[in-house]
């Protein structure tokens, strides 16, 4: 594993998992995992906790991945509804534009 690779990943990654966190189009059972999923990494009871340095270095470990994963997740979530906007909004104009119609009685064109 190369280390400075899984840092500059790290350094990528991480300021982006707030704001996924905030963003309402991911959906709130994914949320609520990872943040569990991180409780459960630094909480007391894991694995690892018994060894001096390996225990911190597990932790810190598992939380990369999980913000990896998370932001992943989340970016992946953002494009299939940023395709599906796209996709809705061209059928819903297409769909909602009116449609001309002749000038009632007494109406005329400059009027409308």
């Amino acid at each position: 594993m190369n280390v400075f690779k899984t840092i500059s990943t790290a350094r990528r990654e991480l300021p982006r998992v707030l704001p996924l966190l905030r963003d309402a189009r991911i959906p709130l059972r994914m949320k609520i995992a990872a943040g569990l999923a991180a409780l459960f990494i630094i909480s007391p009871l894991n694995i690892l906790g018994d060894i001096p340095l390996l225990g911190f270095l597990d932790d810190a470990a598992l939380l990369l991945f999980l913000a990896h994963w998370f932001v992943g997740y989340g970016e992946r979530t953002l494009a299939k509804s940023a395709a599906n906007a796209t996709e809705t909004s061209t059928t819903t104009m297409r769909d909602v534009s009116p449609t001309p119609r002749a000038p009632r009685m007494g109406e005329s064109m400059l009027t409308r």
